[in-house]
């Protein structure tokens, strides 16, 4: 079954979910020769587990807050370069910090029953040259909502993910804010974020669900894993998505 049928299933949550409707997750052209994978839909049920507490596979939010909370692993904690952030376990684990079991389809539903405003607008009009951005590019005030992540190692105090970052331009910590939700891609009925197992991005991915807006995105080489913070290797720990920039990064 194609992940289409985990569209017809977020339909009937948003019409069932209190003061939830939204629009479809947006659209954004795929790159020459882009085939669309074919993968099995996840079951899609979503549980109360608190007054404003629900729960959909091993996401938990919050309804009232926006807050969403799922495990991940660290994955890599030094050298680079780093691509992405977080993936899921069964997507590129070789270029991304954190890793993940939950279902990037899993998430996008979460992320449109909380109403969260999901496009690319402008962020990937650096990849166009001139002509196509005066035809294809995208406006700044179509841009997802900002929004900003916290990883938590089991034991220990959430850590803004910016500060997992090392920029190789300056030797620093990555500066904080900087990521908007964009929503991936559906190609052919597929929801991409789950044929290709994109989160977060670093390096500009029109697949990944959430992608970064400052200088730099669209240089693939410039980040990596800053391995004075990171934890070791397999750390689990609990990745928060919060509404707004991040807070302010701390120097080693």
């Amino acid at each position: 079954m194609l992940l289409r049928a985990g569209f017809f299933l977020l339909a009937c949550l948003l019409l069932s979910f209190p003061c939830l409707a939204q629009e479809e997750p947006p659209r954004v052209v795929p790159k020459p020769g882009e085939a669309a994978a074919e993968v099995p839909a996840p079951e899609v049920s979503v549980k109360k587990v608190g007054e404003t507490l629900y729960r959909l596979g091993e996401i938990e939010f919050d309804a009232k807050t926006r807050e969403i909370r799922f495990p991940a692993t660290v994955n890599m904690r030094e050298g680079g370069p780093v691509e992405y952030l977080l993936v899921n376990e069964n997507g590129k684990v070789h270029e991304s910090i954190l890793t993940t079991a939950i279902s990037p389809l899993h998430l996008q539903i979460v992320m449109k029953l909380l109403r969260y405003k999901g496009g690319h607008g402008d962020v990937f009009n650096r990849l166009l040259t001139p002509e196509l951005i005066e035809k294809e590019g995208g406006k700044e005030a179509d841009r997802g909502e900002t929004v900003s992540f916290t990883f938590a190692p089991e034991g220990g105090e959430p850590l803004p993910v910016n500060e997992l970052v090392i920029d190789g331009e300056s030797a620093e910590p990555m500066k904080p804010g900087g990521w908007i939700y964009t929503g991936s891609a559906v190609q052919e009925g597929t929801f991409m974020a789950e044929a290709e197992g994109s989160i977060i991005a670093i390096y500009l991915d029109h697949l990944a669900l959430f992608n970064m807006t400052r200088d730099g995105a669209d240089i693939d080489e410039r980040w990596g894993a800053r391995h004075s913070v990171i934890p070791e290797i397999g750390t689990k720990g609990i990745v928060t998505i919060l509404t707004g920039e991040d807070p302010v990064t701390k120097k080693d």
